[in-house]
């Protein structure tokens, strides 16, 4: 129905007349106000491998010792006999599946023929997957030890030293395996200062490249309040140069203010909205924390079938997912904590 009495639409009499008598304009699409940006879920997704079936679909073989020994010899060359060692194991994981139902009754499509602005099963099928896209990010960004035994492992219970209660990572247990253990300190034990600032950021992402061997996480992820405080800190640093065509940039709109990634010694630092604070640092190795989605069951759909059984006029269909947050190296990934300073968004 119109607003009678607002702008030109008159109120009363005039304005119902008008309103009966007039075909309204009505933009021919749904605008989602439920959307959320996420660079984990996304990194997770890119990175992401199919896999097929099985009772532990999902199997790396990782080395957490070492498989011989070896000495230092004299002038004769003698060593000692070697031994076998045991250093291979298995990280293993099981899918898990998400489905989401999706109705179409008869008369819906009856009642839309011929006269519809928007399918109303197209957004429906939209929904669906904004649904499950959210679903899989706020599950990825669980606390630690938050998800059940049906849900994926969060991004706090892969990249931490203890085991989560829903499972060890990988059926592996960290406690008697130091190996598989990904790396976690506070702000304060690597410099003393816990503000949120360039400096810091380099520190941590120093201290995490060390603690992985060598290997740079990457990237970092913060929430919106770390990293609106690392970018008040990294704008000031900022400085253009004008070249003899008077531009500031390569891109056509001259000078981006303010990027979307904060470069900190090469690692690009994300904000995710998802993020379950705002005084840590994440710095994920996606070489090795990927996401492992069934080749069959990719977000895929079942059906539509009939809705007759139920004595229903009327289908449903099945949008569904099986898959699995996994790593395959927890000590390439790393946690700094205990920042400060951070803002309030």
């Amino acid at each position: 129905m119109a607003l009678l009495g607002f702008g030109t639409i008159p109120s009363g009499a005039v304005g119902t007349e008008l309103q009966v008598a007039t075909r309204r304009a009505i933009m021919p699409a749904v605008v989602v106000q439920l959307g959320k940006s996420t660079p984990t879920l996304s990194a997770m997704l890119a990175s992401a491998e199919p896999v097929v079936g099985g009772v532990s679909p999902i199997t790396f073989p990782v080395q957490g010792t070492r498989m011989v020994s070896g000495a230092w010899a004299d002038y004769s060359g003698a060593f000692s006999s070697p031994q076998v060692l045991t250093g291979l194991f298995n990280a293993e994981y099981n899918l898990k599946a998400f489905v989401v139902g999706i109705p179409y009754y008869l008369f819906e499509g009856m009642v839309q023929q011929d006269a519809e602005i928007v399918p109303i099963l197209w957004a429906r099928m939209n929904d669906a997957g904004n649904y499950v896209s959210d679903q899989l990010a706020t599950s990825l960004w669980a606390a630690t030890s938050a998800n059940t035994a049906l849900q994926i492992f969060s991004i706090n219970d892969l990249i931490a030293t203890t085991n989560p209660t829903q499972g060890n990572v990988g059926n592996l247990d960290a406690t008697a395996n130091t190996w598989w253990q990904a790396n976690s300190s506070t702000m304060t034990a690597i410099t003393g200062s816990t503000t949120v600032s360039r400096t810091n950021t380099v520190a941590a992402i120093s201290w995490a490249q060390a603690k992985a061997g060598g290997e740079p996480p990457s990237c970092g992820i913060a929430g919106m309040g770390f990293w609106a405080a690392l970018a008040a800190d990294a704008i000031g640093a900022e400085s253009y140069l004008v070249d003899k065509e008077g531009t500031y940039a390569d891109a056509a709109d001259g000078a981006t203010v303010a990027f979307p990634a904060l470069n900190v010694a090469g690692v690009p630092i994300y904000a995710d909205v998802y993020a379950s604070n705002n005084t840590s640092l994440w710095m994920p190795n996606f070489n090795y924390t990927q996401f492992k989605i069934h080749q069959d069951a990719s977000f895929a759909v079942a059906g539509p079938e009939s809705l007759l059984p139920q004595f229903q006029l009327g289908y449903i269909m099945a949008f569904f997912v099986l898959l699995e947050a996994t790593v395959s190296k927890r000590s390439a990934n790393g946690i700094v904590t205990s920042f400060t300073g951070n803002y309030t968004i």
